[in-house]
């Protein structure tokens, strides 16, 4: 998994093998959510302070999570 950000104790993974649309998947001790760039969220108990946090940090970057997902998921450089 290409891990593009980490911050106190959660990550910002974009994984290999992956379907659109493009997201991320945020990992804490507490659960996981995934951040679509299109603003949809799927969270399974990751505090709203964390998601929120993440949140803002997936809009402030979507060319990095771009650049990643292209790397990860594309069939020709696997």
């Amino acid at each position: 998994m290409g891990k593009i950000h980490a911050q106190q104790n959660w990550v910002i993974r974009v994984q290999g093998n992956e379907h659109p649309p493009v997201h991320v998947h945020v990992i804490h001790p507490d659960g996981k959510a995934i951040v679509y760039l299109n603003g949809d969220v799927t969270n399974s108990s990751i505090p709203a302070d964390v998601l929120k946090t993440a949140k803002a940090w997936v809009d402030a970057n979507v060319d990095i999570i771009r650049a990643e997902w292209a790397r990860m998921n594309n069939p020709t450089t696997r």
